[in-house]
């Protein structure tokens, strides 16, 4: 998701330059700008989707609303999504008792 957002963040920004009336435009030719206004309007559609999957995701799971307004999650919630980091969290733990 990170990586479909910046994508479509600096598509936005390239195409949005190419495009800029006043300042920039005229230095590229129509066929360019038109090819921009296109690039632009995917590049909108595909960052709003990307958004919607993101806070869909985020209701769907249960226990991550809490994490990200709490700030902690379960370790049933931890042991299934990040597997890795609660097999280190449990190590920390083991190391830390006499």
């Amino acid at each position: 998701m990170f990586w479909l957002a910046i994508i479509c963040l600096v598509l936005l920004l390239a195409s949005g330059i190419v495009m800029w009336r006043p300042y920039f435009a005229p230095a590229f030719p129509i066929p360019v700008i038109r090819l921009a206004l296109l690039v632009h309007s995917l590049a909108a559609v595909g960052l709003i989707l990307v958004i919607m999957v993101h806070v869909y995701a985020a209701l769907w799971v249960k226990g991550t609303i809490t994490a990200m307004v709490e700030g902690w999650v379960p370790a049933a919630w931890s042991k299934k999504h990040h597997p890795r980091w609660y097999r280190e969290i449990q190590r920390k733990k083991q190391e830390k008792q006499p």
